[in-house]
């Protein structure tokens, strides 16, 4: 059996103090950090911790999920994407051939 380790011994989850920390570090985060921070203070607090941390951020569930994925998977953090390959459009010169951009 393994077990884990909690940065809360008494398993009472401070939802303020997750909110503040966030709080604090919002503004210099981007899309991807959010979510690692999301998913890093879920797996401190253990079990309840997803839903605790979605309270105290405002960010959803399924994302600190997706966060958690890529915290298991490792690979993000040598990623300099964001979000995953696909995700725009093809651009507009393509789409629109007689358009000429100088």
């Amino acid at each position: 059996m393994i077990r884990r380790l909690s940065v809360y011994p008494d398993r009472v989850i401070d939802i303020a103090a997750i909110k503040a920390r966030f709080e604090a570090l919002a503004p210099v985060l981007d899309e991807r950090g959010r979510r690692l921070f999301a998913a890093s203070e879920a797996r401190a607090a253990g079990r309840g911790g997803v839903v605790a941390v979605s309270r105290a951020t405002g960010i959803a569930r399924s994302t600190i999920d997706r966060g958690l994925a890529d915290l298991r998977s490792g690979a993000v953090i040598f990623s300099p994407r964001v979000r995953r390959p696909g995700g725009s459009g093809k651009p507009a010169t393509e789409t629109q051939p007689g358009l000429f951009l100088p």
